[in-house]
């Protein structure tokens, strides 16, 4: 009985952990500039005219 219950912890254990190294490898540090996204629209890129245009 103590045998299978420590190989069930131990599963979850390892799936705790492979969950949280994706997690950790999915994050955008290891993807670089260009992951990040920037927002467009039809009159073009909105970043260069965000001062123009107030959006909440």
């Amino acid at each position: 009985m103590i045998a299978a219950m420590d190989t069930i912890i131990a599963f979850l254990v390892l799936a705790t952990a492979i969950a949280l190294l994706v997690s950790y490898a999915r994050h955008d540090r290891f993807a670089g500039h260009a992951s990040t996204t920037h927002p467009v629209d039809d009159l073009g890129p909105v970043e260069e005219r965000f001062h123009l245009v107030p959006r909440g």
